[in-house]
């Protein structure tokens, strides 16, 4: 006796072996600078889902292989490569590259970032200058953080952005309660960024990064004139129907993202129209605010 067993078709393609990846170069820019133009050449690889041409679509995941800043001789000015990963879903690299424009000088922006990573981590950027004729890093390491870049205005070039006050960028840096406002200032006197570490910081209030407090239930808080743990406190009364903002925040020691404590760091609040500096989880905790991993 013989039998015939019908495979539905959904599994026949299931067992089908994906196509090979894709290789294929992109090319970014050009980019002037002082008076010279400089693209980006990345080596990117798509692993394709279903058999088709041309680059990756949504359906699809790639990686670049390999970043190089080339400038319009053809001279590599500088490169960037990263290990093949054997399984991609582990390890992927994205690459883009943005001209910043400054009072009197302008940047090349290289933003990398490493996937899978949770939303607003894994990112980098490494600015590059003119120095003496020459492409050099302003850093020679990424700069990395958890969070996200703050948007920048409309340069004068095609697709380029206008640096803010003082040649400075922003980034919302995540503490473990919230975001905070890093300003990165570009130094060309001396050719280097410097980034903020010590002092007051905005909190940052904008979508996505807003804080959600949720006050459950009435709670008296001691709220500070100062952050000075030596002032007097006046006792303000918080209840779920409570306006809540958090303004500023100041960290004891080292730069902010190496806090993890709320006893480390006092936050400037408003309740109900009424200011003043809270520390410790326990008014963090009063405010309705939640550590974030």
């Amino acid at each position: 006796m013989c039998f015939v067993v019908l495979v539905p078709a959904s599994a026949q393609q299931e067992d089908k072996p994906l196509p090979k990846p894709t290789r294929y170069e992109r090319t970014l820019g050009p980019f002037p600078i002082e008076g010279h133009e400089f693209t980006v050449e990345l080596k990117v690889i798509c692993y394709k889902e279903s058999q088709h041409g041309g680059d990756c679509t949504e359906d699809d995941e790639e990686t670049v292989s390999s970043v190089k800043i080339v400038d319009e001789k053809g001279k590599h000015c500088f490169s960037k490569s990263y290990p093949e990963s054997e399984v991609h879903h582990l390890g992927r690299h994205q690459v883009d590259a943005t001209l910043l424009e400054g009072r009197e000088h302008q940047a090349l922006e290289l933003t990398y970032e490493k996937l899978p990573t949770p939303p607003r981590t894994g990112e980098s950027i490494q600015l590059f200058g003119l120095l003496n004729g020459v492409l050099k890093p302003l850093n020679r390491e990424p700069l990395e953080f958890r969070g996200g870049l703050a948007d920048l205005p409309a340069g004068q070039f095609k697709n380029s952005r206008r640096l803010l006050e003082n040649d400075t960028l922003q980034i919302y840096t995540l503490t473990t309660y919230f975001y905070i406002v890093t300003p990165v200032r570009v130094n060309w006197k001396e050719f280097r960024l410097e980034q903020q570490d010590s002092g007051e910081f905005d909190v940052v209030d904008q979508p996505p990064y807003q804080t959600r407090q949720a006050v459950e239930s009435e709670r008296i808080i001691d709220m500070f004139p100062s952050p000075d743990a030596k002032a007097t406190p006046m006792s303000v009364t918080i209840r779920p129907q409570s306006t809540v903002q958090l303004l500023k925040a100041r960290f004891k020691g080292a730069p902010p993202d190496e806090h993890d404590k709320a006893s480390d760091t006092w936050l400037k609040v408003r309740i109900d129209g009424q200011e003043g500096w809270i520390i410790g989880v326990d008014d963090y905790t009063s405010l309705g605010l939640s550590f974030v991993e």
